[in-house]
Order: C-alpha cells, then structure tokens, then sequence
C-alpha cells in the first residue's frame, strides 16, 4: 500500500503536508468571518491586553467558552500594535486581522498531523503512520475547524499530545513524560473546557501503569499520590498563569453565579465559603456560563447567547439527546472511513493474540471511549460534531493498525479495496473544496436535503457567505431572503429559515412549506415562490 522502503517515502510525507498546507491556507481566505470567531479573537486581544476577565451584557454571557489559548491568533494583530502604537483598526481591518489569525489554527493543525504521524509510525510502521496522516489529512471536519480562530483546534493537537505522552510514560516510566503530560494537560485547560475530561482518563492511564508494576500496594498508592500531585500542581500554576492569576484566591462566597447548578454548589460546599480558591475567577466563572447556557432554552432574545437548531427535522431547546454525536458521525464522517474503522477493529480482533492492547491501543481508545459516551449521556450543549473532534485524531491513529494486520494477513484483495475506499473519500471530500464546513457523506444523496438532517453548526456557521455573495451575483433572478412575499426565486440561509434567534423575519416562506429546489453547499435553500 505505502512503499515504506522506498527512498521517495519521507518527501512524499513531506509533499503530502506542504500540500496540506497549500490547501488550509488557501481555504482561510475563502471563508467569512463568523460571530464566534470575532467573539474568540476579542477574548485573545483582551488577554494580550491583561483583561482576562469573563463578561457579562444585560446578563447574558459574552465570553463563556472562550479561553486564553486564542491569544496566540491575536498575534498577528498585537506584534504590529507593538511595533507601531499608534496603528488604527476599523471594522474591515479587524475583520482582515481575524483571518490572518487564522495562520496560527492552520500551524496548530499541521503540528498535530506529526503526532498523528509520529504515534502511528511508532505504533504500526510507516505503512501504518502513512496510513494514520493520509486519513487524517482527509478528514473534511479537522479541514473546516482547523481553518477558524477558536479554541477547537487547539483541542484537537493538545487532547493528542496528553494521551501521546501518557502512553511514552507507561512505556518508558521516565519522568520527563510524566511533567510533559502534566504541561499539555494543563495547556488544555486554558484551551478548552471538554478537556477537563481528560483528568479521569490520565489518572486512568496512571493507575494503569502502577497495576502493571510489581511492587507493594502502599507503594502503588504512594507513586500514584505523587504522580497526581505533580500533575494538580503543574496544571494550577499553568491554569493561572493562562488567566493571569486574575482574582486567584477568590473565596467561594465571594463569587456571584448565574446558573442554577453552580448556585446549588455554592450552597452544598457553603461549609468551604471562606476557604480561597487556587483558580483564577475567569476559569470559574467559564464553566458557570456555559452551564447557564445549558440552562436557557437556546436562541431566545435576553436570555441565551446561542441560537436555536433542529435536528432530524425538530428543534432542541436543551433536552438530552443521547444518539446526537452518534447520528453526526454517521452523516458527517466520510463513510469510507467508517468501514476503514470497523474493518481496523475486526482485523485488530483477528490478531487479538500478538497485540499488546493494554499497553497500546489502551491509550488511544480510553478517552474515545469515556469521552464519547460523557458527552452522549450528560452533554446538553449540542453545537454541532465539532463538541467532539478531538477524539478523531486518537481514531486515525488506531487506524494504522489495519495496514499493519493486513501485512500479517497477507490479504491483496483487502489492501486493494482499503486504497479504493480511500480514493473514493479523497473524492467525496475534494467535492466540497474549498469549503468543507457543511460537509456530509453520501448517506445523504441529495445534498439539498441535508437541512432535514441537521440545521445546526454541522453544516452551517456563517463562514460560507463569501461563496453564497459570489453565487447571487452570477445569479441576478434570486433574491436574498426578502422579508416580504415575493414571487420567484428566493434564497434563504438556514439560519433564516429555521430562525434560529426567533425573530420571524422569514416566517411568511416558512409558512408556504415549500420544497426547496435547489441549495448552495447545503447552507442556503432555494425556492421557487409561485
């Protein structure tokens, strides 16, 4: 499959991520900016600024997830405010900023193609790191976040890294890994809360290595104290210094909570009220806002700064649903992938007796396995796939182990139908260049229809409005969602026609219940208004 002995293997990776490159950085310039984006960059310039706190408007939050990591997107905007003070910004000079800053998502994104790389060289070949990089490479919805100022794709390369060194550490028992562990954890904090997840898995993958060692119980418990106290110890000190100690030492009683489940805690730990916290008060106050978000029926004016969504044709307004990411990784991941994945775990199964899982793949499908059924039972905050794409890349990596297993299978007629399949995704996915946002697999045929899947952040998140403008004007007969009847041809975003912030402008459409006739990378319905 990959000629790994052949003098062209290292500068075809090299070809394969300079190609990688090419194509992100010229994405980035073809999308628009989108409110979260905006909203992620003003938190990066207020931590450049040492304004790291947590703000409020009317009582809703403005800031809730955004987190200190998105600074480094602000880069390209303070290093010239540093050179020359006296440098003006206005509204289309900061919009062109954002996109600059995207330079650092796409730089993040191609750091963690090496891990992928690297882990899977090391676990299964270069066949199988090949492999791991070319899938990953292929993944439409790593391209589409991988390309936006936020905090996701920071999540992507860090959830990696942690898992990466945590499997360096049982495998070599140096203590070097061990604090590189701790650091990337700690760097996770201040870059996405879902990473907080990661602490069970760690401590997981620790008890993990003092079970494997043969020594006493109490000195088990002893090298597992330590261990987890270096890493409480180096993830405070990197937790508070992302928020620049900001209010760190704050009693409980002293903070003023606006969600109802922090409110109870208050409460229930009211005995610690005078204790200080060691967390700086915007990490706090973070996690608080996201679950007054959670809280509030979404997409209502005043109350909740998230629009609402439908799902499988019916809205959400907070309500659990468990299947959620099972049904977005059905539609919204390749499916070659799919069957690359289930045919990795079946020939994995086969050669279940020479493989070394607990010392291995353990590291690689714990936190898939933990975090996914996490979010699928108590996650009420559905944002679209992206709540979960940093356990992709863990999955890329096991992949590997298909090409590995084939090799002892000695099976041809395998090896040729995993590069076939791996053609067609390359395919399926080339499709939708240069923007991958609303990508959906062929499960869904009729492209048009996918609004009756998903109208959400899955296929739309106002980064495709460039592309529609260029699209209305070669199109001069239709018009762009007219609050008025009209008769004709009528484009309408998703965000319009499922009214995601309720305010009815485009109810006299929705009324009609029209079939659209056609649509614009599934993000903007067409009808024919009789």
């Amino acid at each position: 499959m990959f000629n790994t002995g052949s003098t062209y293997y290292r500068p075809t990776i090299i070809t394969m991520l300079l190609l990688y490159a090419a194509c992100n950085f010229y994405c980035i310039t073809r999308l628009s900016v989108t409110g979260d984006e905006s909203n992620y960059y003003n938190y990066g310039i207020n931590i450049l600024k040492n304004e790291p706190q947590k703000k409020l408007a009317n009582g809703v939050p403005v800031y809730n997830s955004q987190m200190p990591i998105v600074a480094i997107n602000a880069l390209t905007r303070a290093i010239p405010q540093l050179l020359n003070p006296a440098l003006k910004h206005n509204a289309q000079q900061t919009l062109t900023d954002v996109t600059v800053g995207r330079i650092f998502s796409v730089i993040s994104a191609l750091l963690l193609a090496c891990y992928v790389l690297v882990w899977s060289t090391k676990l299964y070949g270069k066949g199988g790191g090949a492999f791991s990089l070319t899938l990953y490479m292929l993944c439409p919805n790593i391209l589409a976040h991988s390309q936006m100022v936020s905090t996701d794709v920071y999540s992507f390369l860090l959830c990696t890294a942690t898992c990466y060194y945590a499997w360096q550490f049982n495998k070599t028992r140096q203590t070097t890994y061990l604090l590189f562990v701790a650091l990337v954890l700690g760097i996770g904090q201040i870059s996405k809360q879902s990473l907080l997840l990661l602490y069970p898995v760690v401590i997981g993958f620790l008890m993990l290595q003092v079970y494997q060692d043969k020594l006493l119980l109490r000195k088990k418990i002893w090298i597992l104290f330590r261990q987890t106290f270096i890493i409480a110890i180096i993830s405070l000190l990197v937790i508070n210094t992302g928020f620049l100690f900001n209010n760190t030492g704050k009693t409980l009683k002293e903070y003023h909570f606006i969600s109802s489940k922090f409110k109870n805690l208050q409460q229930q730990f009211s005995f610690a009220n005078a204790v200080p916290m060691p967390l700086p008060e915007p990490y706090v106050l973070g996690f608080d806002y996201v679950s007054f978000n959670a809280e509030t029926p979404p997409g209502i004016d005043g109350l909740s700064s998230y629009g609402s969504g439908t799902f499988l044709g019916k809205a959400f307004t907070g309500q659990r649903i468990w299947y959620y990411y099972s049904i977005c990784f059905l539609y919204k991941l390749p499916i070659p992938f799919l069957i690359i994945f289930f045919a990795a775990i079946a020939a994995y199964w086969i050669n279940r007796k020479r493989s070394l899982f607990m010392h291995n793949e353990f590291f690689l499908l714990l936190p898939v396995a933990f975090i996914f059924i996490s979010f699928s039972l108590f996650n009420t905050m559905y944002l679209g796939i992206k709540n979960v794409l940093f356990l992709l890349p863990l999955l890329f990596i096991f992949c590997g182990s298909l090409v590995s297993n084939l090799y002892y299978l000695k099976t041809k007629l395998f090896i040729s139908i995993t590069c076939t399949l791996l053609i067609w995704e390359g395919l399926s996915v080339a499709s939708y260049f240069p923007h991958f946002l609303p990508y959906t697999n062929e499960f869904i045929y009729n492209k048009k229809e996918a609004f009756k899947i998903f109208g959400d952040a899955n296929i739309y998140f106002q980064e495709g409005w460039i592309l529609a403008k260029e699209y209305l004007d070669k199109h001069p007969d239709i018009q762009f969602e007219p609050q008025q009847p009209v008769h004709g041809k009528v484009m309408v975003s998703l965000e319009k026609y499922f009214d995601y912030w309720h305010d009815g402008k485009m109810k006299w459409l929705t009324n009609l219940h029209l079939e659209p006739v056609s649509h614009f990378h599934s993000q903007y319905l067409i009808f024919d208004v009789p």
